[in-house]
């Protein structure tokens, strides 16, 4: 374990080495050549950049230590090219099909593993994936994409999904449910956690267009079927937990038209190396049910983000909110259509009418195409924006690696540490996206 880091060490202290020598000798031989710019030695703001340096210092050595601990993994993805080769797998030249595996895994989810299939012809690009992590838990998705550059840059998808989960948790509503009264439990009842499992199948037409250089506006269209079946093991399932009829769509099929706008501003260079910038998004959605599912609802909420460089331009710290509400329209909503928190990156077991998550990373680049993070989460919901209470938020934290290209993140790991106990995920060939409605809820 020891040599690999001390080889990383002794690398790193001859290049510097040589750096200094190198340096030196140019000086003496022609002090005119040395280029620069004059400045003090202190400038404003010099002070508070060596407070968070020291505040980071040993929550980032530890970060790194963990890492350079795995021995070869960082010569693995220099050396060996392993994202180049990623990347031309995900951007294959005209007229070629690439396919590659796709890994997911988290705790108390299990894991889901599979296949992807990507192909390119001009403007047209298609993907196929399929991955299965037991019985009663798979996926299948396939997308369809028609892009043109000029006059503006515009993307049309056709998407068509199905999977199934067979492990999904509902502990009723609220940010503490068991005291929240809107929740109606079963006298004696052996636990207040339910278990369902869900089949999901979904068609989503989508469009975009870049009206500025860092604007793009955003519409789509989806519709969802829906159906919630008890667990295939044994568990305490919604009808053991729950009153009966007091847990809107329990045991239903339910089908759902869902479509939307958002408009996104995002100022950073590249989505996938840590890049300096600014993101802000919100969104505008109506749901109305079809086919005897009776129910109309409206999604509405947005997304800001500060990308600040510390020390490097390359060490970026991050604080984000998110804020997601949803309002029913003279009609109940069902359980599974309530706002969610997929931003936390603790135990997402929370729903309600409103929600809100706010995060502050720190990232920086540790090699080429790796880059590494700590990340602190706050969240809450509330059956309205007003009901919002900062003082009984649910904390995470935890660290993380990404592997990315300069579009975009390829693969990621990560650790969490909250209340609610640990949590660990990892994935490779999942799209995972900050906000989007469609696709995550």
């Amino acid at each position: 374990m020891l040599r690999p880091l001390l080889r990383v060490l002794l690398s790193a202290l001859g290049v510097a080495t040589v750096a200094t020598v190198a340096r030196a000798e140019r000086v003496e031989r022609d002090p005119k050549q040395v280029t620069g710019v004059e400045r003090a030695d202190r400038q404003p703001g010099d002070a508070a950049r060596t407070v968070a340096t020291g505040v980071l210092l040993l929550p980032r050595a530890a970060v790194e230590l963990v890492f350079l601990a795995t021995g070869s993994a960082a010569s693995l993805i220099e050396e060996e090219q392993v994202v180049p080769r990623v990347h031309e797998l995900l951007h294959p030249p005209k007229g070629e099909i690439h396919a590659f595996p796709t890994l997911f895994a988290e705790t108390g989810s299990g894991f889901n593993v599979g296949a992807r299939a990507i192909a390119r012809a001009d403007n047209l690009g298609a993907t196929v994936r399929a991955g299965v992590g037991g019985a009663h838990d798979l996926v299948a998705e396939s997308k369809l994409r028609l892009s043109f550059p000029k006059p503006l840059p515009f993307s049309l998808s056709l998407e068509a999904f199905h999977d199934e989960r067979s492990s999904l948790g509902f502990l009723g509503v609220g940010q503490d449910p068991e005291s929240d009264t809107r929740n109606q439990f079963l006298a004696g009842a052996p636990s207040r956690a339910a278990t369902y499992r869900e089949r999901r199948g979904r068609f989503i037409a989508s469009a975009g267009t870049r009206v500025l250089s860092d604007v793009e506006l955003l519409a789509s269209s989806s519709i969802a079927r829906r159906h919630v079946l008890d667990p295939p093991d044994d568990g305490d399932t919604l009808s053991e937990v729950f009153v009966a009829g007091s847990v809107p769509g329990a045991g239903a099929v339910t089908h759902i038209v869902y479509s939307e706008v958002a408009l996104r501003v995002d100022t950073r260079a590249a989505r996938g190396t840590p890049a300096s910038g600014v993101l802000l998004e919100g969104y505008l959605g109506q749901a109305s049910g079809v086919l005897n599912t009776d129910t109309r609802f409206i999604r509405t909420g947005g997304r800001a983000g500060l990308f600040l460089p510390l020390i490097e331009s390359s060490n970026i710290l991050s604080p984000r909110i998110a804020l997601d509400g949803l309002s029913d329209l003279d009609s109940s909503v069902p359980f599974n259509e309530l706002v969610r928190q997929p931003d936390f990156r603790g135990y997402d077991n929370r729903r309600d009418r409103v929600s809100m998550v706010a995060s502050v990373d720190y990232r920086w680049a540790i090699a080429r195409y790796l880059a590494a993070r700590l990340f602190v989460d706050a969240a809450t919901v509330a059956p309205e924006l007003d009901a919002l209470e900062l003082d009984n938020v649910r904390p995470a934290a935890g660290f993380g690696f990404d592997v990315f290209s300069r579009s975009s993140q390829l693969g990621s790991v990560r650790a969490t540490f909250s209340p609610d106990g640990f949590l660990f995920s990892f994935g490779f060939g999942v799209s995972s996206g900050f906000g989007d409605r469609q696709h995550r809820n």
